[in-house]
């Protein structure tokens, strides 16, 4: 059936690419708008198609814009360089020192250890692991930590990529458990810290660290306790225990001795970089750590560049960067600020569903454009309409925020999903069947935690 699906997704793309080319330019969009809106509608359905390969068609993307007069050559190539790119970059080469050296395998024993035999035991283990660290450092640092213990348990188990039902859900779960955790903190995710700067900015409105975690945690919990549900309750595990990994891991382990040299420098290495992503976030950005961190272990000899090239999933570092440049492009031309006020101006509906349908789009937006842009363009658009309603903006804030930072559905929206896609072990399709029943739900609870929790305790919606 999903292949039906596909070959509809994938034709339904190309018909609406060639008409939005030929087509007169809609009413408050410019021509490059338009062209822009054409190219990342025949992405996206390339995408979720899979017509090609995700990162060809992310280059498809980048080459479609200057060959439409989009955007400039040189610009467009430029784009290919954000900071997100280096970050992911830099991540998957640390990542490689973790599991080339065999501190992948220790790490991998210690997990594997707590959680016993049990295949559902482990996943709760990776899951809330996940979530906890996206307390105290950004989601994406996350997924890079934790995507070599995870890549090590999947190998020691013998399951098999795009086959193995519990191979998807590892790498799903560590994806999925740095997003929610995101949300939770400052530290989280930079969309949070932007939000509240464009609130203070505007309205001279601070929120406090604490004062943020009171009002954000309700969605975070309960997210994760009905994931955790879902997984017990209807996912298919498909292997009865997780002992052949403990004794594979504890074999290797033994086998290996005393932490090795190399080790010992990975060791330092590494936390240099979480001290410095932790408490220099402020004077260095994390992807300059990241990538810092990855130079060190080749020149530190902790690796060789060979074995990195052999590791690093580069594809998923194309498929990325060309879904940056293909998002920049709807924001450059002032597409998703028309995609905002066309959908929001249209509306005649009560204040507090407008407040939920913008929190419901901004959870759509980042799928295809980053959660940063998706905060940047949709929250001064909430605040206009806040001066209209008498909204409270500390609310509009953090539905916005808390909203664009679930990402669930494709590996472009978000770090944490391209790092664990790049592992080969899931398809586009497997994020899909679960990222979108656990969106549906975080619209839910988000809904019930804005009616009910955030007037208990003195947010109101209305000023």
């Amino acid at each position: 059936m999903f292949k039906y699906f596909k070959i509809a997704i994938k034709y339904l793309g190309i018909t609406l690419f060639i008409t939005l080319l030929v087509m007169p330019t809609m009413a408050g969009l410019t021509p490059a708008g338009q062209r822009a809106l054409a190219v990342f509608v025949l992405v996206l359905t390339f995408w979720i198609s899979h017509f090609l390969p995700l990162s060809v068609t992310s280059l498809l993307g980048i080459a479609l814009l200057p060959l439409l007069n989009v955007m400039s050559l040189e610009y467009t190539f430029s784009l290919f360089g954000s900071k997100a790119i280096f970050f992911i970059l830099g991540a998957l080469i640390l990542a490689s020192g973790i599991y080339q050296t065999g501190l992948g395998s220790r790490l991998a024993f210690k997990i594997i250890s707590a959680s016993g035999s049990s295949p559902l035991k482990l996943l709760y283990g990776i899951l809330f692991s996940a979530a906890f660290l996206s307390l105290i450092m950004p989601s994406h640092a996350v997924a890079a930590l934790l995507f070599p213990i995870v890549l090590e348990v999947v190998v020691s188990l013998d399951l098999k990529p795009l086959e193995s039902n519990y191979g998807k859900l590892l790498f799903l779960t560590m994806a999925w458990g740095a997003v929610i955790g995101g949300i939770t903190t400052y530290l989280g995710g930079a969309r949070n810290l932007l939000a509240v700067d464009l609130l203070e900015n505007h309205y001279g409105i601070s929120i406090g660290f604490f004062e943020w975690v009171k009002y954000s945690w309700p969605i975070p919990f309960l997210l994760l306790i009905v994931f955790a549900v879902m997984i017990t309750k209807f996912a298919d595990i498909d292997i009865k225990d997780t002992s052949k990994s403990f004794t594979k891991l504890k074999a290797k382990s033994e086998a290996m001795g005393d932490l090795s040299f190399s080790e010992k420098k990975l060791i330092v290495i590494l936390v240099a970089v979480i001290v410095s992503w932790l408490v220099l976030s402020n004077l260095i950005d994390i992807a300059v750590t990241a990538l810092l961190g990855g130079i060190l272990i080749v020149a530190f000899k902790v690796i060789s560049w060979e074995e990195v090239e052999e590791y690093v999933n580069w594809g998923v570092i194309l498929m990325y960067g060309g879904a940056i440049v293909v998002a920049s492009s709807l924001v450059e031309t002032g597409v998703t600020d028309w995609m905002a006020a066309r959908f929001f101006s249209q509306l005649d509906i009560s204040p507090f569903l407008f407040v939920v349908l913008m929190a419901i789009f901004t959870s759509l937006l980042t799928e295809g454009v980053s959660n940063v842009a998706s905060v940047a363009v949709i929250l001064p658009l909430a605040f206009s309409a806040a001066e209209a309603y008498s909204l409270n903006p500390i609310l509009l804030t953090l539905s916005v925020a808390l909203s664009g930072g679930l990402a669930f559905l494709l590996p472009m929206g978000t770090p944490p999903n391209a790092i664990a896609f790049s592992s080969g072990y899931y398809e586009i399709k497997d994020a899909l069947k679960w990222g979108m029943l656990l969106k549906v739900i975080g619209w839910i609870i988000y809904i019930l935690v804005a009616k009910f929790y955030w007037p208990l305790i003195g947010l109101e919606i209305f000023i």
